[in-house]
């Protein structure tokens, strides 16, 4: 498991190597409300803080979520959510047009953790739309 998860790794950096950096997160070094505030996003009574048709072009999809989470403070670099062991979470910076890059990494469901931890944020596509979801935290 652990060499097709370093595997996985390897290949989201290099999908995202533009953007990515070489600093990571380990699980103990996240604030204890972001999980419970991503469990939160995927509930079914969760309502979403936007949506966007799903028939959109890509760059659509990319200035959209880019312009929700520079609303909410996500604005030079942040993390992204792996679902990876090895590496729970990835740091990227956030140039102009920085989400296609992160989509070619990671095919959906992205969740982001601001830089200085104070925010959790994610997009995922769900039928017909693409939601999004923040949590300011403590």
């Amino acid at each position: 498991m652990d060499r097709r998860e370093r595997q996985e790794l390897d290949r989201m950096l290099r999908a995202a190597a533009e953007v990515v950096t070489a600093h990571t997160l380990a699980s103990a070094e996240v604030p204890d409300g972001v999980l419970e505030a991503v469990r939160g996003f995927w509930s079914m009574s969760a309502e979403p803080a936007a949506t966007l048709n799903d028939a959109v072009p890509d760059e659509r999809l990319d200035s959209w979520a880019e312009e929700l989470l520079a609303r909410h403070g996500f604005r030079t670099s942040a993390f992204l959510l792996t679902d990876l062991g090895v590496a729970p979470w990835i740091e990227f910076r956030m140039p102009p047009a920085w989400f296609s890059s992160i989509r070619r990494a990671k095919e959906s469901s992205w969740v982001f953790l601001r830089s200085d931890l104070g925010a959790v944020a994610a997009v995922s596509e769900q039928e017909y739309r693409f939601e999004f979801f923040v949590s300011h935290l403590p």
